[in-house]
């Protein structure tokens, strides 16, 4: 299986960020996981995670605030191996990468496929809300930008909608995370969140009416060339 790069857009969230870095493992099911870290328009953590020396991260700036989905697609249209998308007020479970890349390489042999997180904390949420997603898969999309560059922050439902499409989705309720959402845990809310919130009503609204006109980012006339 070709290497696993992690890409976690992330700002003004050092300490949930730490945390959740620290619960990502070095391999899983033997590939090198590689960690890139996008920071939206927050220098202040990009000096932080620069000054810890460490090899393990890929530190990008986003010189002005453009939101996550902008910062995914940017790491991702660079991305040589699978890649698994997250968010940084997350933690994985001991295991959680491993179990996903294992189902990835045996369901998937190709790496044509996606699977799914499972999530506590967080009520509802789309089994596609944080994936991995093998090399070929992202290979399907214009530029290997997996999401909808028309969406701010909400864009998952579009990668679940296409992995179904085509029969290549895989929700592993083994692979477990804890997601430290605002909604259901107390305390947790920060102005990183109320920043996306304000997105969401826009974001939805794209998705209903891209979903009634039949487009799916990645399949059809929308995907790759």
């Amino acid at each position: 299986m070709s290497p696993i790069e992690l890409i976690v857009p992330t700002r003004n969230r050092r300490e949930k960020l730490v945390r959740m870095l620290n619960s990502v493992p070095a391999e899983a099911n033997g590939a090198p996981v590689e960690v890139v870290i996008v920071c939206d328009g927050d220098r202040e953590t990009e000096r932080f995670l620069l000054s810890l020396g460490n090899p393990a991260f890929r530190v990008v700036l986003v010189a002005e605030h453009r939101g996550a989905v902008y910062c995914r697609n940017l790491a991702t249209s660079v991305s040589r191996g699978a890649v698994l998308y997250a968010t940084d007020d997350i933690e994985f479970e001991k295991g959680a990468i491993d179990r996903a890349a294992r189902e990835l390489a045996e369901r998937f042999p190709d790496e044509d496929g996606v699977i799914g997180f499972a999530q506590s904390g967080n009520g509802k949420y789309s089994h596609a809300g944080v994936a991995l997603v093998g090399r070929a898969f992202v290979a399907r999309y214009p530029g290997r930008r997996l999401f909808y560059p028309g969406y701010y922050h909400f864009a998952c439902q579009e990668i679940l909608r296409a992995a179904e499409t085509v029969g290549r989705f895989y929700f592993c309720e083994a692979a477990r995370l804890v997601h430290f959402h605002p909604s259901f845990n107390a305390g947790h809310k920060d102005r990183t969140h109320v920043e996306a919130r304000v997105r969401r009503g826009r974001d939805k609204a794209l998705s209903f009416e891209r979903e009634a006109q039949g487009l799916i980012w990645g399949i059809g006339k929308e995907a790759a060339r």
